[in-house]
């Protein structure tokens, strides 16, 4: 190993470590496609536990910097396949709304499927943590936004934890769109109630490594989510924008 590293500082010492292997990414140490250093190796080159090694490499994965491939290591990604709106969807047009949905219909299933096999105990246990935030505020019209952006990171992990960079990319293509759809959903309390089921469900597949089930589970909550926020937009799907009375 030929990477040097600076001294770490008396802080967060996963998010040290993070830091460095994100410059040393940045700065084209390893090359796209290239595998990094092992756990066990960054363990030794930063002399930190385990734990702390993979916390750190879950902040590079979020960050779109890594990913991960079961039984062969971890991947610098390819940062000129970064998506950046290039089908200039509007989320504010019904048409371009519905059209996500049509798409999530198709694409999320399988995430879930993928992810149940790939998904990590730790991962599962974020989910567990966004559902709990989720069941806190169901009943109260306050935490609206807290409730949508849970519900965001909800599909936004399951899409990291398929462990491939094309669906992790296709999820941020959708970002902006699926977070007006959880807005909308998110305004009526039945419509939350339903969401925080199908979560618990998805999450129980995950733990018992059901990947069929996970799949059912997911298209269900897509679909009866696509025919609600349908039959929410009322009016031609041709009209320019959503009314923000939500």
């Amino acid at each position: 190993m030929n990477a040097v590293f600076a001294p770490l500082e008396r802080k967060s010492r996963s998010v040290l470590v993070f830091e460095a292997l994100r410059e040393k990414i940045q700065a084209g140490f390893w090359r796209p496609g290239e595998r990094i250093y092992t756990e066990a190796e960054l363990v030794t080159a930063f002399n930190v536990g385990r734990s702390t090694v993979r916390e750190a490499l879950n902040l590079l994965k979020a960050s779109n910097l890594v990913y991960t491939v079961p039984g062969l290591g971890t991947f610098v990604s390819d940062q000129s396949l970064r998506v950046s709106d290039p089908l200039c969807l509007n989320p504010e047009n019904v048409r371009d709304v519905l059209q996500v949905m049509e798409f999530r219909v198709g694409y999320e299933p399988y995430c879930a499927s993928l992810a149940a096999r790939r998904v990590s105990e730790g991962e599962i246990a974020t989910l567990l943590s966004y559902v709990k935030r989720q069941e806190n505020n169901l009943s109260s019209e306050k935490d609206l936004a807290e409730f949508a952006e849970m519900d965001m990171a909800f599909h936004c992990l399951i899409a990291q934890a398929t462990r491939n960079i094309l669906f992790a990319h296709s999820f941020e293509l959708i970002r902006e769109h699926l977070l007006k759809q959880q807005v909308i959903s998110a305004s009526y309390a039945e419509r939350r109630g339903k969401a925080l089921q199908y979560h618990q469900q998805i999450i129980q597949a995950f733990t018992e490594r059901n990947p069929k089930q996970a799949e059912w589970v997911m298209r269900e909550h897509v679909r009866e989510t696509r025919n609600a926020i349908s039959a929410l937009l009322k009016g031609d799907a041709g009209q320019i924008l959503i009314k923000e009375a939500i």
